[in-house]
């Protein structure tokens, strides 16, 4: 796998307008990064080991062309309009192949389809290969911290459409899931379903939803004492689902990680490893900014609007800010653990059960939403949304007469670093 070009395209742009102050990371910082360094090298090596073991019966690949819709895999214990309605049609019109791998693998049954548009999948065998094998470093990673109670069996249906996830042409248009969300599933069901329903972003996204599967995150508990608290610093119209901003932030750090190994030249050079994360991570934060200015602007609005208690505020927000789906997690409440992403590795490090998995007591989640209030308005955040406000203007008037800067200025996607 490798970086994707879009992702050195989003690079390119930030190293040449970026005006966001990189953070230099702590020695506690890098102790927890390398720690889940080395939960990869483990996974790497227990699969390379397997492989060897196994030769060519460890895929158990079948491959399929599909000729008709009733061909096409699709998930058993979710309703078609799980997908959303443009996905759907998409996928029953543009799906041309089929990659199916089987495993019994960390006590687990696993089923893994990759539902393509590829019409000659034979020539990349060796590319989904390699997705299988970063995808099973990963549960590697995630089974030791995760319930043996979740996902016995696993079937995860990857439809690799080539829909992007981007802003609607006008902002009458409300975002919703057709504009912002990749993939889905349940919390713990002993027979699982994970489904990703993009090629963009596949592999985050996977991860993100293996941690509502295995119940990482707290996707189990009450919610709604804490939801009042965000609600009490946002009061805008949100479900908010707090534990789509832990299990994204999670998301984001793993996918950091994998892009700092996958390029590393040394694989076992620490230094390298850190120097790495500590260049994609510093991208990421810029990212988060500019996409939440940018959503923001889209609904005629700025950040301190969600916030502010004056008149005008209020009304702004009560007027312009409406969402269908995660706006508010995805955006803003993650943009705010990722700005302090080290003083979160440490909370997580410090309060969680494990690094990875969630305390699910109250008293936990009380500290998780007081972090966020603490966070959501330091001088360091409202500086750096001060800077991005005018970048992004800066840029959308270049966008008027250039319009290569479309998908900067279009797209709705949540990371800068994507493997491909």
């Amino acid at each position: 796998m490798k970086i994707t070009k879009e992702s050195y395209q989003l690079m390119y742009f930030f190293t040449k307008n970026n005006c966001i102050n990189p953070l230099k990371q702590t020695k506690k910082t890098d102790s927890i990064i390398v720690k889940l360094y080395h939960e990869i090298l483990n996974g790497v090596s227990f699969i390379q080991n397997l492989k060897s073991k196994m030769g060519s019966n460890f895929y158990k690949l079948k491959i399929t062309h599909i000729h008709n819709i009733n061909q096409i895999p699709k998930p058993s214990t979710f309703p078609p309009n799980s997908f959303p309605s443009p996905i759907r049609k998409h996928i029953d019109e543009n799906i041309f192949s089929l990659l199916s791998y089987s495993f019994h693998i960390y006590g687990r049954d696993i089923e893994i389809f990759f539902v393509t548009e590829e019409s000659n999948p034979e020539n990349l065998i060796e590319l989904y290969n390699n997705y299988v094998d970063i995808m099973l470093v990963w549960l590697f990673i995630i089974n030791d911290y995760s319930s043996r109670n979740c996902a016995t069996t696993l079937k995860i249906y990857i439809y690799h459409t080539n829909l992007l996830k981007k802003l609607p042409e006008t902002n009458i248009h409300i975002l919703d899931e057709n504009n912002i969300n990749t993939a889905f599933t349940r919390t713990c069901p002993k027979n699982s379903e994970i489904v990703v329903f993009r090629k963009e972003e596949w592999f985050k996204a996977f991860m993100h939803e293996t941690f509502h599967n295995f119940a990482l995150d707290f996707s189990d508990m009450n919610n709604s004492s804490c939801n009042s608290k965000i609600l009490s610093i946002f009061p805008v119209k949100s479900e908010v689902n707090l534990f789509e901003s832990y299990t994204e932030f999670w998301a984001r750090i793993m996918n950091t990680l994998f892009c700092s190994y996958t390029i590393m030249k040394n694989k076992n050079d620490i230094n390298e490893l850190l120097d790495n994360f500590e260049f994609f991570i510093n991208f990421e934060r810029s990212y988060a900014f500019f996409q939440i200015v940018k959503i923001l602007h889209f609904m005629d609005m700025s950040y301190t609007d969600l916030y502010e208690k004056n008149i005008k505020s209020e009304i702004i927000r009560n007027t312009f800010y409406k969402e269908k789906t995660n706006v508010l997690s995805y955006y803003v409440i993650t943009l705010i653990l990722l700005n302090n992403y080290q003083d979160f590795l440490s909370w997580c490090n410090l309060n969680n059960t494990s690094l990875l998995q969630f305390k699910k007591t109250t008293s936990n989640l009380d500290s998780f939403c007081k972090f966020i209030e603490k966070k959501y308005k330091t001088r360091n955040l409202l500086e750096n949304i001060e800077c991005t406000e005018k970048l992004l203007n800066k840029t959308n008037k270049k966008y008027q007469t250039k319009k290569d800067l479309n998908f900067i200025m279009k797209n709705l996607r949540m990371t800068v670093c994507e493997l491909g």
